[in-house]
């Protein structure tokens, strides 16, 4: 997103969820890796952001995107992002 934001005017991201979707009601669950079974995205995503090292803060990543959308040409869709 940083490279984008400096080379393009606009940018669309598709398929990201925003960072209190797996806190919303009527989230669907969806495998982390669709290719293997195990914890569903929203599990592995808060496994991440609570590890005490090596995690890779995925929910405070968002947040950061979503701040970023309120000064760049960012849209986020399927799901749409309210960006207040």
């Amino acid at each position: 997103l940083i490279l984008a934001m400096d080379a393009c005017y606009g940018i669309h991201v598709y398929g990201m969820i925003n960072d209190t979707y797996c806190k919303s009601e009527g989230l669907r669950k969806v495998p982390y890796h669709y290719y293997e079974p195990g914890r569903d995205e929203c599990e592995e995503y808060f496994l991440h952001e609570n590890a005490p090292y090596g995690g890779h803060r995925f929910i405070t990543e968002k947040k950061v995107f979503a701040k970023w959308a309120k000064k760049h040409a960012i849209i986020f869709t399927h799901p749409n992002w309210t960006v207040s």
